[in-house]
């Protein structure tokens, strides 16, 4: 075995000067070291993570975040970029909103008011990027599911239980039906219905039994990667409200259980040993415990397996030439099922790594015959967050060669060990994750344990290294209720395990947290190990690293600018024409002249929360005639929707949950007695949408669904298009038996009339009408249009169909939507000559949270039920490592939790816990 030094600088001289013929040459371990220290400088990738005040809201809520922003490579302050956008999307992947932060010395902060119209009850997740993140997919964008709640003493609970045996191709469910307080809701006339994307799979009538219960079967189609088919449950009560909910159906149906296999570096060679990782998911994409055979092709039995509750396993054999190999596995009602194996190579190479003790690990690597004798020079690499660790270079002239490599050459996190052979061709790949638990050591303080109602409590911070060192770092401290608030580390993670875990993973990671405890041994190190083997790791291709270099589409954004170009009539740029900025928010009068390409720039400018820009270009005669202004607008990234979304708070409750439910609500209801007397129903006020100027054919405010200028003005720059998925329901694409793509409103074709204008009259010869859509969807965006008008139903498309479509078409097949541009012209002059009105995204800079101060021996009166007690995003630890702070409890009994988060943006991380009582 050769043994490579801790010290890298030593090591690396010893790795080519060793035993094992070495190479420094242009071809050798030095040229690849370069290649990829100048790869990973050039890319300069960036990490996020946000810490939030809670993992779950309520309607009307403020959600409060934390940003930070680090170098990916040694986890220091990020100065690249200093400007971050965050985003909210439902589960269908709408916007809810987007705003701009800016960051300083890799640090961002801020508030999203998740007021009841834009933010419905439903799941959401939140993302944040910056512009240069964009260049690497999706792999580093931060992003976080919660769920918002709105209950009140009205709203059902769902409990739902569905059979894990099949009859007949039907699955059978149990539900049942309560009221908040745990009462059935009994004899209770329901709709079902269960759908599968667009696709109706169940409709029927059904009545809850004395208990709250019902049964019922339903055939659905299903297998792991397909969606997750909704139960809508609708009120059929003659006197009831007719509410509808949402269940999702996170099933567990044995036939469509998922396997998948990965042999410790890559591959299955003929007559090398294999030890094989296997992953088993459940239909709903969760971890699955299951046992199974391995069997060749003669059906011999050659392995077993049992995944473990994190739903992995693993099993040894040696794979033969020319031998195929199948997984067995055993369901319910003696039904098998079975999975092939990666196909057996007949030559090449295997890589393990074995853990040998908590400062190395022993790596081999294996041969067949034939690739040893031809004694081919390979190297050996190790690269953790992009960086090379260690490296060595040898001929494969034995069927077997070891290295003991010390761990210290990692730092924390992720590291890929890499063979490569002739040509740098990468022959096999293993990750490993290195802990030395050199995370900072955070201790919270609190001058007592029990506290009453409306106490201030005293925090001492001290924030140490694994030396006990002190430490200066920036951190956020989040305070919640635990009477209205679930925290859970092992389920949420925290910034140690989004930065050296999940952010380098692809895949989503069930419990991030349950990896990294501080309590973790041996179980949970070799958990973590399986993980790592069956999930991809990001990361450039090896290929990649010696490649010619690419162009990045997306630059870093050092500062906030506003840029754009003026062009004459014929779509020609305009050299040195004169383009002057006014702004009332923020008050500013700037004037540029264009270059030679007709490009401006303004900068210097922190715009603010719906800021507004008028730019006005002119010729060279002076004249804003014959001139056009074409801004530089941001183009949001496109993700896709969530997989599986998140259960509403009304699944599934268990007794804690609903206990927790109740103490809120009658919290909430003592507030608004003590703060409002007796509280009235509302009054709902159904008065018409007038949009000034509108064409429509049926007059005003006459249409099924009306957005007005009101509604408009705060989607700032949103694009028509999704204005129309946000505010229409069943917007969306779908295609004609031919394969021809069309837009749809339900199942009805949709039509647009832009200032009483049909489109499609001009509809030029070529060109698709989803394609020729699309044009007028993605260039009209909210600030252009006074209002949208949708006619859907019989009652008001009647007089467009008369007016644009021929007679002999379905009359009930079609819908309309009318829009009213600020222009007027219909969609032929877009844009107003020589000028422009720019409303950038919502710029959010810090606000305070704000927590009551109360005298000494102040008494609660109920009013105070804040369920995030405190919210501190700007703590800064002094040379001696420590901070104080101080807020004060809230009316409500029970405890509280206490979550420090931080760094000391030199690649320290920490996060540390604590809880305290407040007792009447």
């Amino acid at each position: 075995m050769k043994t490579i030094s801790s010290c890298l600088s030593l090591f690396f001289l010893l790795c080519c000067t060793a035993a094992i013929a070495q190479d420094a040459s242009k071809s050798g371990v030095g040229s690849i070291f370069s290649d990829i220290n100048t790869f990973t400088q050039r890319q300069q990738i960036e990490k996020l993570y946000l810490q939030t005040d809670k993992p779950a809201y309520a309607a009307g809520d403020t959600l409060w975040f934390k940003g930070y922003l680090l170098e990916a490579d040694y986890l220091y302050a990020c100065e690249k970029s200093r400007l971050l956008y965050v985003e909210i999307t439902d589960d269908s992947n709408h916007l809810a909103r987007r705003i701009m932060v800016p960051v300083i010395n890799g640090l961002a902060a801020g508030s999203i008011a998740l007021d009841h119209k834009d933010f419905p009850q439903g799941g959401y997740v939140i993302r944040a990027y910056t512009n240069w993140m964009r260049n690497f997919g999706t792999d580093y964008i931060f992003k976080k599911h919660f769920y918002l709640s709105a209950a009140g003493r009205q709203d059902w609970l769902v409990s739902y239980r569905s059979g894990t045996g099949e009859n007949a191709g039907r699955t059978p469910f149990e539900l049942q039906l309560r009221h908040t307080d745990g009462s059935a809701v009994v004899f209770r006339q329901l709709q079902l219905r269960i759908t599968d994307g667009k696709k109706t799979e169940l409709k029927q009538n059904v009545r809850t039994g004395v208990d709250g219960r019902l049964s019922v079967n339903a055939e659905l189609p299903g297998g792991n990667g397909r969606g997750t088919p909704t139960l809508w449950v609708q009120d059929l009560q003659k006197n009831g409200d007719h509410r509808k909910i949402a269940v999702p159906l996170l099933l567990n149906r044995p036939a469509f259980t998922g396997l998948r296999f990965m042999p410790e570096g890559g591959s299955l060679v003929a007559g090398l040993p294999a030890h094989v990782i296997v992953r088993a998911e459940n239909e709903a994409g969760l971890a699955a415990a299951v046992s199974g055979h391995i069997l060749d092709d003669s059906s011999r039995v050659v392995a077993t397996f049992r995944t473990g509750p994190r739903g992995t396993g693993a099993f040894d054999f040696v794979p033969r030439p020319g031998k195929t190999y199948t997984a067995r596995l055993q369901l319910p009602d003696s039904v098998y099922k079975r999975f092939p194996l990666p196909p057996v190579k007949s030559s090449g190479t295997t890589l393990e790594v074995h853990d040998r003790t908590d400062d190395s690990c022993e790596i081999v690597i294996r041969a067949t015959p034939d690739v040893a004798a031809a004694g081919h020079p390979c190297f050996l690499i190790g690269m953790a967050r992009g960086v090379p660790c260690f490296g060595a270079s040898f001929p494969m002239e034995r069927d077997t060669i070891g290295f003991t490599v010390s761990k210290k050459v990692f730092p924390d996190g992720i590291a890929r060990i890499l063979l490569s052979g002739p040509g740098r061709a990468l022959l096999n790949e293993r990750s490993i994750f290195i802990n030395h638990s050199d995370h900072l050591r955070i201790r919270i303080r609190t001058d007592k344990t029990v506290y009453r109602p409306r106490e201030r409590v005293d925090l001492h911070i001290t924030v140490t290294d694994k030396q006990g060192s002190p430490v200066q770092g920036s951190f956020s401290l989040a305070v919640t209720d635990d009477g209205q608030v679930k925290t859970d580390p092992v389920r949420d993670g925290t910034i140690l395990t989004s930065m050296l875990l999940t952010s380098d993973l692809r895949e989503k990671v069930e419990d991030p947290g349950y990896y990294l405890q501080d309590s973790a041994g041996p179980v949970q190190e070799q958990d973590l190990d399986r993980l790592l083997l069956t999930t991809t790791v990001t990361g450039p291709p090896w290929a990649d690293i010696s490649g010619p270099e690419k162009p990045f589409a997306y630059a870093a954004e050092q500062e906030f600018l506003i840029r754009g170009k003026v062009t004459n009539m014929f779509n020609k740029p305009v050299a040195r024409s004169p383009v002057a900025l006014l702004s009332r928010k923020p008050l500013l009068v700037m004037d540029t002249v264009t270059d030679r390409e007709g490009l401006f720039t303004f900068k210097g400018i922190v715009p603010v929360d719906t800021a507004s820009f008028f730019i006005q270009s002119r010729n060279k005669k002076g004249k804003s005639f014959n001139v056009g202004i074409e801004m530089d607008e941001f183009k949001p990234p496109v993700f896709t929707a969530p997989r599986r979304p998140e259960l509403p708070w009304y699944v599934n409750v268990d007794t804690v949950q609903l206990t927790r439910l109740n103490r809120k609500l009658r919290m909430q209801e003592q507030q608004e007695k003590i703060s409002g007397g007796i509280l009235l129903k509302p009054v709902v006020v159904n008065a018409k949408k007038i949009i000034k100027d509108s064409k429509n054919l049926n007059g005003p405010g006459e249409a099924d669904i009306t957005v007005d200028e009101q509604e408009l003005e705060k989607a700032g720059r949103t694009t028509l298009g999704d204005l129309l998925e946000k505010h229409i329901p069943g917007f969306g694409v779908t295609a004609d038996k031919h394969g021809r793509r069309y837009y749809r409103i339900q199942d009805k074709r949709a039509h647009l009339i832009i200032d009483g204008t049909d489109v499609e009259f001009f509809l030029p010869p070529g060109i698709s009408l989803y394609d020729y859509f699309k044009q007028y969807l993605d260039y009209y965006d909210a600030e252009e249009i006074k209002g949208i008008e949708v006619m859907s139903s019989s009652r008001y498309t009647g007089s467009y169909f008369s007016q644009f479509l021929n007679p002999l078409d379905d009359p009930l097949g079609h819908a309309f939507i009318e829009i009213t541009t600020r222009g007027g012209r219909g969609p032929f002059v877009k844009k107003s000559v020589g000028t422009y009105l720019y409303k950038p995204m919502p710029f959010t800079l810090p606000q305070p949270f704000h927590a009551p101060e109360y005298p000494a021996g102040s008494s609660a009166d109920g009013t105070d039920i804040r369920s995030t007690i405190y919210w501190a995003p700007d703590i800064v630890t002094d040379t001696a490592g420590q901070a104080t702070l101080h807020f004060y409890t809230a009316d409500s009994p029970g405890t509280y939790s206490l979550i420090l988060e931080g760094s000391d943006m030199r690649g320290g991380l920490g996060t540390g816990r604590t809880r305290i009582t407040v007792q009447p």
